[in-house]
């Protein structure tokens, strides 16, 4: 599976194909993995901030607005 096809199957489940939420899912997406393969951050950081991301993913932290 590419990273394509996995923002597809991600934006798939967030927003409507098509709609500026599913473009917006699409960008940050792939920003996030571009930035991940670009970095110089060794890579036990990058894992760490990984999991660190996907305990956040669903809680009221995440959904809080500034």
């Amino acid at each position: 599976m590419t990273l394509t096809d996995t923002a597809t199957a991600y934006a798939a489940e967030k927003a409507a194909p098509g709609s500026i939420a599913d473009v917006a899912i699409r960008r940050a997406y792939m920003a996030g993995a571009l930035a991940a393969l670009t970095t110089k951050a060794p890579r036990e950081q990058l894992l760490a901030e990984c999991v660190q991301f996907g305990r956040v993913v669903g809680t009221p932290a995440e959904r809080a607005k500034a």
